[in-house]
């Protein structure tokens, strides 16, 4: 073969080689740039739908919640509807009773604290007074021999107790026959008397 034949071959075969190398090379570079676009659409993807999950799953946590509540409610009034269908009118009275009797216990029952609460004194007057606004214990009605002064206090109590306060019952005595239950708690080295029918507190006695 005439060597200028073979030499024009060679060089042609490296100007082919040379073209399909840049094309190659070209090709690659778009196809990285292409990832890296689609690398970082992803990432926006993956915060916004971080960011909106959490909303739904805080959304349905509260819902879930709202859920309970309203179930345990128709079952209550399901309950009490069952109830007044068949009750005589004598019975109103007791069964008055047996409902204030569930919510005593419902009430005592969220008042038992877990492994993992502990309980303690109020801080001062202020803190006792604050509780005290936001309890609702002093709206129960009054009824004689069925809701009386120490279901009152039994109730404040549990309620203290609750919301993580050490608060006790306490009989005070006016004279031979003349009685009458308050709940008492520690501030300081200061002990206080609360009516829990009107949320009224004073101090009886500086202990040190």
């Amino acid at each position: 073969m005439n060597k200028s034949i073979l030499v024009f071959i060679l060089v042609g075969l490296l100007i082919i080689a040379g073209i399909f190398s840049s094309t190659q090379y070209y090709k690659f570079k778009r196809q990285t740039r292409e990832l890296q676009e689609i690398k970082s659409q992803y990432q926006e993807l993956q915060e916004s739908y971080k960011s909106e999950y959490e909303k739904l799953n805080s959304k349905f946590d509260y819902l879930s919640k709202q859920y309970s509540e309203l179930e345990i409610q128709y079952l209550r009034i399901e309950y009490r509807t069952d109830l007044m269908e068949n009750v005589l009118p004598v019975d109103k009275n007791v069964l008055q009773d047996t409902e204030w009797l569930l919510q005593y216990w419902k009430d005592a029952y969220e008042a038992k604290p877990g492994p993992w609460q502990t309980v303690r004194e109020f801080r001062d007057e202020e803190e006792l007074k604050l509780w005290l606004s936001q309890d609702n214990t002093d709206s129960n009605e009054y009824i004689v021999n069925q809701f009386d002064c120490d279901d009152f206090a039994k109730l404040l109590q549990a309620r203290a107790y609750a919301d993580g306060y050490v608060m006790s019952v306490a009989l005070v005595t006016q004279g031979e026959n003349d009685w009458h239950f308050d709940n008492g708690c520690f501030i300081g080295n200061k002990f206080y008397y609360i009516d829990p029918q009107n949320d009224r507190y004073w101090m009886r006695c500086q202990i040190d």
